[in-house]
């Protein structure tokens, strides 16, 4: 089974509490960027929903008609046991079979006149098939791939054939339709995507261009990406990465010229001595194919492709890490598929390698309009130079933790008994399972058969007064069979605590609570299996609360005696690239920064408000700070410490580690405080386990530490004692005291 990424799996759970036929919503719009699988996403949910459910269900999956997206979507299907995946032509001949998903390239039903359409008998024949469908009571779920392209009448007709009940539309650059009662919109957060390793870290625009090479901008272009690409080839090499030969992307503006095409190939053949002939020369135009057979597999031997904006929508070739933009007379409007041809990891299971040329994506074009489009819609965040650590922070020498090996984590076995003795101390449980009923009965929680939901009733004149209605409470009764798509949303929702993957999540709930005809060491209680559906659903919220208290408290113990971690000597590395608005007015060099070049345009796109004031803090302090090093969030390179959970072990990254010009050195890590109205903005459940970690090692090194958090925009800080969540005041300090000292000291020098 294919394991997904957090915010894939959220996608997942989203669509299956989207697909239950009691939810208000018929219509759903997914927003994800290119790279962020949203293939697999898919697959994986109508995979679990066939699986899980009886449902008399067909998916029919509409693709957009450029670089043949159906049919990897397709392939991509057949992976997945539960899904009997098949194409138009198939339907024609089998229909819509129970558990089917009908993979249909637009072109076919809505295309221009080609021999790839459908003909006229052919789509009476399709519509015929559906009618059978209907026939055998089966109803469809419809989703629409890229579904900005092909919103068109004749599209609308044959979708509306399907009759769906449930309706999904998914693109990276749909817009949010404002219609929350008709359609509902779910956005995935390219930072999201990017943590997961899925898409390199950023786009580098026009890197180390020699404008003195040439008025030709051919040689211009082609000679950056050609540097490049042996960069990256060099760099593959270094790292032990093999079987990737990387690709650049030639893309023509799509009304061109004959000529221009023509002229590219000369310079590259010519020039550049990549030929068709040797295998390093391919062209994938409408008109003109040569070898793009296998173009997509890593190690294929095609170093330059020729395309157009055509082929973007869809098409997958992980291996392609630069895009040269030829322009011709007249910008081109940017497009965000565009730029997501370059930036999928080739190795996803890999993720990123933490080596700046391979983690990163290169864009070389001229053309003005084409960029102020990338800009404009945040598609290069414009990643700075290499720059260079200043001198005075290359001295800085800590101690980093590593895991030696991270497959040795706590065992399934282990995560069980662990919360089992957690539930069982909680709630002082004993072998008498009646009495395990009567006390969780008395601390709240819903028991018996029947499913506890709630309705709205009353009346309202005008929508602003809606609020007003009275919640309502209704019983059903609960049914193992009927609610498995209901228990599953309650196991993704459990799994997110526990560590442990849907299957064992529910093979746990039922080790505890369900009764077997015989009582197990960790038996809580001896319900059926239908009060058993009902517990589960009425309960799940208490038990997440439950089960994520004893992980933070597992988490606490295991940060303060943890075994098997290694330690490496941890300098400042010697370049760094960050992100920064290009757009900002007046930007000002960082003073007290590590690194030389570094701006506050760097600081304003941080995307926590605790980092950039807690940057701006210091810059303003600059008369007692000697250096600030921003740290990295994910890799060997970077400072980290360990700390564990009942599901493992874990890395984490302080945010900043700081060089006073009195020589002492803080660690510092930043979360998020709380809001005008006193609500927690923290969303880090582990930073209890991670202020244990931080302390111990603190104590260990003779460090000095803090973590930081903000309210109001003001900075307070917490190093004593035991992790305190509410912000109260003899508890978090005002910033200043941390560094107090340091400032009477200062004074003093000065005197």
């Amino acid at each position: 089974m294919i394991q997904l990424k957090n915010f894939q799996q959220d996608v997942v759970d989203k669509l299956l509490e989207f697909i239950a036929p009691e939810y208000g919503i018929n219509n759903l719009t997914i927003k994800a960027p290119t790279g962020a699988g949203k293939t697999i996403m898919l697959l994986s949910w109508i995979d679990e929903y066939i699986r899980s459910t009886g449902d008399n269900i067909a998916f029919v999956w509409f693709t957009p008609g450029a670089g043949e997206l159906e049919e990897q979507s397709q392939d991509k299907a057949n992976s997945f046991s539960s899904i009997k995946a098949q194409s138009v032509d198939d339907a024609l001949l089998n229909g819509f079979e129970r558990g089917s998903a009908t993979f249909i390239n637009y072109e076919r039903v809505v295309g221009k006149k080609s021999k790839a359409m459908l003909t006229d008998s052919e789509r009476d024949n399709l519509v015929d098939k559906i009618e059978k469908a209907f026939q055998e009571d089966r109803h469809f779920i419809v989703i629409i791939d890229e579904a900005h392209r092909n919103d068109t009448n004749k599209a609308r007709e044959i979708i509306s054939r399907f009759k769906a009940s449930k309706t999904v539309r998914v693109s990276a650059t749909i817009d949010d339709p404002n219609t929350p009662d008709i359609m509902e919109f779910y956005e995935v957060l390219e930072e999201s995507v990017i943590a997961s390793g899925l898409i390199t870290k950023a786009v580098v625009v026009n890197e180390e261009i020699d404008i003195s090479l040439d008025e030709d901008e051919f040689a211009i272009l082609f000679d950056a990406a050609e540097k490049k690409r042996q960069q990256i080839v060099a760099s593959y090499i270094d790292n032990g990465v093999t079987g990737i030969n990387p690709l650049v992307l030639v893309q023509l503006p799509d009304e061109s010229t004959p000529d221009l095409s023509l002229r590219i190939e000369k310079y590259i053949q010519e020039t550049m001595n990549k030929t068709y002939e040797d295998g390093k020369l391919g062209i994938w135009l409408s008109e003109q194919k040569r070898n793009v057979i296998d173009v997509n597999k890593l190690d294929n031997k095609v170093e330059y492709l020729i395309i157009k904006q055509a082929i973007a929508t869809g098409w997958d070739a992980p291996r392609a890490k630069i895009l040269v933009k030829i322009r011709e007379n007249m910008g081109e409007q940017f497009t965000v598929q565009t730029l997501g041809r370059i930036r999928r990891m080739p190795q996803p299971w890999i993720g990123h390698y933490n080596v700046d040329v391979l983690d990163n994506a290169y864009l070389y074009t001229f053309d003005t309009d084409f960029l102020n489009g990338v800009f404009a819609q945040g598609a290069a965040v414009a990643p700075t130079p290499l720059l260079n650590l200043k001198d005075r922070a290359k001295s800085l020498k800590l101690t980093s933790e590593r895991v030696i090996n991270y497959d040795e984590v706590l065992n399934e076995k282990m995560i069980l008994n662990n919360i089992y003795e957690g539930l069982k101390k909680r709630f002082n449980f004993t072998d008498d399972l009646e009495e395990n009923y009567l006390i969780l009965k008395n601390q709240g929680y819903t028991l018996g058969n029947e499913i506890k939901t709630t309705f709205k009733q009353g009346r309202f004149d005008v929508l602003a007064n809606a609020d007003r209605l009275q919640d309502r409470e209704r019983y059903v009764k609960a049914n193992y069979q009927d609610n498995r798509i209901d228990l599953l949303h309650a196991f993704h929702e459990l799994d997110r605590v526990i560590h442990l993957p849907v299957s064992k999540v529910e093979a746990m709930l039922k080790r505890f609570f369900l009764w077997r005809g015989y009582s197990l060491v960790t038996s809580i209680l001896k319900l059926d299996a239908n009060e058993w559906t009902a517990f589960i659903l009425n309960n799940w919220r208490a038990l997440r609360e439950e089960f994520r208290k004893i992980d933070v408290a597992q988490a606490i113990q295991g940060s303060l005696d943890l075994d098997n971690i290694q330690k490496n000597d941890f300098t400042i590395p010697l370049t760094e690239r960050y992100t920064y608005n290009p757009k900002l007015p007046d930007t000002k060099m960082v003073q007290t920064n590590a690194y030389q070049e570094y701006t506050t345009a760097s600081i304003a796109v941080r995307p926590s408000i605790v980092e950039r004031l807690m940057e701006r803090w210091l810059e303003e302090h600059a008369e007692i700070v000697d250096f600030v090093y921003k740290n990295g969030d994910k890799g060997p390179k970077y400072f980290s410490l360990v700390y564990s959970t009942n599901g493992g072990v874990s890395h984490f990254y302080p945010d900043f580690i700081i060089q006073m010009k009195n020589g002492d050195i803080y660690i510092i890590e930043t979360k998020g405080g709380e809001d005008v109205k006193g609500r927690d903005k923290n969303i880090d459940s582990y930073a209890p386990a991670k202020y244990e970690a931080l302390k111990k090692y603190a104590a260990t090194y003779d460090i000095k530490w803090a973590f930081v958090r903000d309210m109001n925009e003001e900075l307070f800080y917490l190093n004593s004692g035991e992790w305190v969540d509410e912000m109260v005041a003899d508890k978090w300090q005002p910033i200043i005291k941390l560094f107090k000292s340091i400032e009477e000291e200062n004074r003093m020098s000065e005197n």
